[in-house]
């Protein structure tokens, strides 16, 4: 009887470790080939993730310096020096003009560049190329009011000066403190005044600017590095009746 029972039970555990085993599953070891190639997947995916972190979009406006086939040297409007790579699918334009390109593009022009910036060698590479024109900003004391002409010379703190015509698309305002700006008028404008002017260069006249907006610093002190001479009146002398001596003016 007990050897029956002792059978059974060894029946009984054999079965269930043989259960066990069954679903126990086996997972294969990748070879050496299998490894090999994610390893490289891995390397190229490093490597595309790196490159994405030097690059950035960037654009620049800034006076060409030079011109190759395949590059642009400019001065920036900060004055740095920044160079521009071409290839075959940067775009040229201009504002009327219907087919402009690099052979159009002269040293001294002005333009703007929107393209790809590398970090590591800090030149970009241009998508789009415009010739821009930049306002011109001058700050200073008026020292001569055109009253006919609506015209005014500024002094800057460089000893400069600057021809500034008013026209009918010019906003002129004033500023005395507070947060808020206020309109102006060219009859209210005076000599020795501060004001900020930012134009364009005439077309016809390149030493004229034509103000966009001016801006009259009211309460603004005097610059002690700008110098105004104010011309001193003339004299007047008093018409002499007939037969009488003319009196000339005591100095």
């Amino acid at each position: 009887m007990k050897t029956r029972i002792l059978i059974t039970t060894l029946i009984i555990s054999l079965a269930i470790t043989t259960q066990a085993y069954a679903s126990t599953t086996i997972s294969p070891t990748p070879n050496a080939a299998m490894t090999n190639q994610i390893n490289q997947l891995k390397a190229k995916i490093a490597s595309q993730v790196s490159k994405l972190n030097l690059v950035e979009k960037r654009g620049v406006i800034g006076t060409i310096q030079g011109i190759s086939d395949n590059q642009i040297t400019l001065t920036t409007i900060n004055g740095n020096i920044q160079y521009i790579d071409l290839d075959e699918i940067t775009k040229f334009s201009s504002a009327g003009s219907q087919s402009f390109g690099l052979s159009d593009l002269k040293k001294g022009m002005q333009i703007s560049v929107l393209g790809i910036y590398n970090k590591e060698s800090q030149r970009i590479l241009a998508r789009y190329v415009d010739t821009v024109t930049v306002p011109t900003r001058y700050t200073g004391e008026i020292s001569a009011i055109d009253g006919k002409k609506f015209q005014l010379t500024i002094a800057t703190a460089n000893g400069k000066s600057a021809k500034v015509a008013i026209d009918t698309s010019s906003a002129i305002v004033s500023y005395s403190g507070g947060a808020s700006l206020n309109q102006y008028g060219f009859s209210k404008l005076n000599i020795g005044d501060r004001v900020e002017v930012i134009g364009y260069p005439d077309k016809t006249n390149a030493s004229l600017l034509i103000a966009a907006r001016m801006i009259d610093y009211l309460d603004a002190p005097k610059d002690p590095q700008i110098s105004i001479v104010t011309p001193a009146p003339s004299p007047t002398i008093a018409p002499a009746s007939s037969g009488a001596k003319a009196i000339k003016p005591v100095k």
